[in-house]
């Protein structure tokens, strides 16, 4: 990793990575934001909506499976470029408004192009453009300025979109949107490929020469119980971020608070995610990766438990907002942190697609089995009852994830200790180039 430059000259590559990010995934879910509108564009039913999910999501699961695959033995500098501007090519194809079984195959070829041939890839190209001791920095950018551009561009283009219905009506309106969607994904991906053609290590070249065999690389992966800590680490805290949308309706029905209101404290999670993933990736990078993530578990539980005392009355919303601005914060700064604290196991780069092969389809399965046992809840209980079970559900998996973190560090002492010298040595070169 010759030419590997660090974190701090490699910021705007991450930020455009982080652009990239959020790039791919317009396409496959504008239709939830402009759900009526859709509908009505392409002539198509809710049942025939929920098939088009369905399809990527099925797909999806198939890619967080085989991506890891993908990101050992692909050319990143080719497949992460190549995967948006297939996207958005597919996405051109909408345009024609194709027969039912065409749109169908294009949330295919999405479900393939952005996770598939995507996601794990572009986790292994953040972690080449960070050294060994910056891996949070690398990664906190990169979901900091994720969170930031679909925050920002997402309320600038629903303003665009309903200004430009008004003056050429729903359906050119619908056109333009597609377009804009299909135009920024090839752009972006072009872009990628210029920023990335001589910034990476050519992995494929080193799997040849140390032949390297992709099988043989999960079943050592599978064999280490830091990877089973790992997927434990991620499940526990992506359960809680995924299900963090229950704590709008929460304030609704706990605190008679207005609609708009709750919704306002909703967006608000965007601000506290800034300044989560900025807080982390500055901590976990001086004091250890896993020493935050540790941290990060204690402060989220500490926020769900003030969802669960703070009483009921709009007289303590200072609490509840306090309570919150922690959950969210901190539950943000863990999610940074789900690959960059793979630095701390005995995980080669070259080899981190075997690692993911196992990490990332389990450590996401959180996204399928949450919701049913959130439903679960609020079906089974009445009113406010459901919530505090599903908080203190909540609760639970924060408790399984802290002691699978200290798992995690038990078996990673050396790494962690040959860290803490990079740390170190990289501090006292920069007090003695400032010195000089």
């Amino acid at each position: 990793m010759d030419n590997n430059v660090g974190y701090k000259k490699n910021r705007p590559i991450i930020l455009l990575i982080a652009l990239a990010g959020m790039t791919a995934y317009l396409l496959p879910y504008f239709r939830y934001y402009y759900y009526d509108a859709y509908l009505a564009y392409f002539g198509i039913n809710d049942l025939q909506m929920g098939a088009l999910g369905s399809v990527y999501g099925a797909l999806a699961i198939v890619g967080y499976c085989l991506g890891g695959w993908v990101a050992d033995r692909a050319p990143l500098k080719i497949v992460v470029p190549g995967s948006l501007v297939v996207t958005g090519a597919s996405g051109l194809i909408l345009l024609t408004k194709p027969a039912y079984p065409v749109h169908v195959a294009i949330y295919a070829i999405w479900g393939i192009t952005t996770i598939l041939t995507f996601w794990n890839p572009l986790m292994k190209v953040l972690r080449t453009l960070s050294r060994s001791e910056e891996q949070a920095r690398g990664y906190a950018l990169f979901d900091m300025g994720r969170g930031i551009l679909n925050f920002g561009s997402g309320l600038l283009i629903m303003a665009a979109f309903t200004a430009l219905c008004r003056v050429v009506g729903d359906t050119r309106g619908m056109t333009g949107l597609i377009v804009f969607y299909a135009l920024e994904a090839i752009i972006v991906g072009v872009i990628c490929y210029f920023a990335l053609r001589n910034r990476l290590p050519d992995f494929t070249k080193t799997a040849k020469e140390k032949d390297t065999n992709f099988a043989r690389e999960v079943l050592k992966a599978l064999k280490m119980p830091t990877t089973w800590m790992l997927v434990i680490i991620m499940f526990t805290t992506y359960g809680v971020i995924i299900s963090y949308t229950y704590v709008v309706p929460y304030c609704t029905a706990a605190f008679g608070m207005s609609a708009a209101l709750a919704g306002i404290m909703g967006y608000a999670a965007n601000g506290f995610r800034f300044a989560g993933c900025w807080i982390g990736g500055q901590i976990a990078d001086r004091k250890g990766l896993s020493s935050m993530m540790l941290a990060d578990l204690v402060l989220m539980a500490l926020g769900v438990a003030g969802l669960l005392v703070t009483p009921k009355s709009m007289k303590f919303m200072w609490m509840l907002i306090i309570s919150i601005a922690i959950l969210c914060m901190f539950m943000y700064s863990a999610q940074a942190l789900h690959y960059a604290i793979m630095e701390e196991g005995n995980y080669p780069i070259e080899t981190m697609g075997a690692a993911t092969f196992i990490i990332t389809p389990l450590g996401y399965g959180a996204e399928s089995i949450m919701p049913l046992f959130n439903g679960w809840c609020l079906s089974t209980f009445d009113g406010i009852s459901g919530y505090r079970v599903m908080f203190t559900g909540f609760l639970i998996l924060i408790a399984i994830g802290f002691l699978a973190c200290m798992g995690y560090r038990h078996f990673t002492k050396e790494r962690r200790a040959e860290l803490a010298k990079l740390r170190k040595a990289g501090g006292s070169a920069a007090a003695e180039a400032e010195a000089g």
